[in-house]
């Protein structure tokens, strides 16, 4: 969910896979399968457009390499995933702006997916 490393991690992955294959449309930002109310924010969305952009001009079997690298760091969890956090606790309403603590997710992962080979 929201604010989770896992979901951020996952949706790495899978615009990645989206964007070298030249998916027409992108759309990995229904956390908790999309099936709970307020469970997403433009961070999500925020990440799967900088991946999508420093995906650009990889071939497929770079992408496979980094993809399965990212894969390695969530996959054990995917069982027992992290429900993470629903809007109003991962955003300040009034400004819309994320809360520090999910800044704080947002880069960690940012530095996980560089140690992986991908850079924003």
């Amino acid at each position: 969910g929201p604010c989770t490393d896992m979901n951020l991690l996952e949706i790495v992955a899978q615009t990645m896979c989206d964007t070298v294959c030249g998916r027409e449309l992108l759309s990995g930002v229904a956390s908790a399968k999309g099936v709970k109310m307020n469970m997403v924010s433009g961070m999500e969305a925020r990440m799967l457009g900088e991946a999508s952009m420093a995906t650009c001009g990889m071939s497929p079997s770079e992408v496979n390499e980094i993809v399965e690298k990212i894969l390695s760091k969530y996959e054990g969890r995917y069982h027992n995933a992290p429900e993470g956090l629903p809007f109003n606790r991962c955003y300040h309403v009034d400004s819309v702006e994320p809360t520090h603590e999910y800044l704080e997710v947002y880069d960690t992962v940012l530095d996980t997916v560089a140690e992986c080979g991908i850079m924003f």
